[in-house]
């Protein structure tokens, strides 16, 4: 059950399409929302303040931080008294909180009393990444105990969800998350299981599950390179939503093979929720 979401922004255009969403999502849950703006910390101290004071000539820090940290921090009102006018204008319960921090750190934090976090993509330093992931996103993704939905989009779509199901522990995360929003949501689920040894064995371990919900499940077993399935595979059936259990393999394997999970993330064509 979402009652409380949680929504980090920095006043970029893909963090406001975050923000949409999570209201259309709130009014469907009848859920609060929790505006989140997050001063960075290494705007304010270290090297970023010494190359301005070098490049001007001046002592390190003189004046510099106090003027930098009061814009800052205008700048955070003003972005979340826009979320609140927008929350407002949708009928959705809110309330905001500023602070400053290491902004992924400070997320995690802050998400522990929720029961979901949407963010958009990417953040305001969206033009330098040609449609790869923020940092930040990144960061939250992967650090985050509570599921983290990242959208690209401004609401969400119809009723097509992909789960894809491995057998794995966060994969039964993700499955059981995929049952609960699927009933909640009244949409059709796909389940994808890709691997040509265990395949057919973890779509009977699925369906065994799944059975009892009484859902509308469709079931495809392939073979080939998860990551570049997952993602053709949803954007063949113009899925909704893909739902993935986040990083479930060791960090040895990641470096070595890649992870879904961040191929995912760069290469999903919809939004996409991510649980452990």
């Amino acid at each position: 059950m979402i009652k409380h979401i949680l929504v980090p922004t920095d006043g970029s255009n893909p963090a406001w399409l975050g923000v949409q969403y999570a209201i259309a999502v709130a009014s469907q849950h009848n859920a609060k929302l929790h505006g989140l703006h997050v001063v960075d910390v290494k705007l304010l101290e270290g090297p970023f303040l010494r190359d301005i004071s070098a490049s001007l000539g001046t002592s390190p820090y003189a004046n510099y931080r106090g003027n930098l940290s009061m814009i800052l921090e205008e700048r955070g009102k003003a972005i979340l008294q826009a979320f609140r006018e927008e929350c407002e204008k949708a009928g959705v319960a809110c309330d905001t909180i500023q602070t400053a921090g290491i902004v992924a750190h400070t997320i995690v934090e802050q998400s522990e009393l929720a029961d979901l976090i949407i963010m958009g993509r990417a953040g305001e330093h969206d033009d330098w990444l040609d449609g790869l992931l923020g940092s930040t996103t990144e960061a939250v993704a992967r650090k985050a105990v509570r599921p983290v939905l990242i959208t690209g989009a401004d609401h969400p779509g119809g009723d097509r969800f992909l789960v894809a199901y491995d057998g794995s522990t966060h994969a039964r995360t993700a499955l059981r998350t995929a049952a609960s929003m699927c009933h909640e949501w009244k949409a059709r689920l796909h389940v994808l299981c890709v691997g040509r040894d265990y395949g057919e064995q973890w779509k009977q371990e699925a369906r065994k599950y799944l059975d009892a919900h009484e859902l509308d499940v469709e079931y495809t077993v392939t073979d080939g390179d998860p990551r570049e399935v997952i993602v053709r595979h949803a954007g063949a059936m113009e899925a909704d939503l893909l739902i993935l259990g986040a990083y479930g393999h060791s960090k040895v394997r990641e470096l070595l093979v890649g992870s879904t999970t961040a191929h995912a993330l760069n290469h999903a064509p919809c939004p996409l929720l991510l649980v452990r």
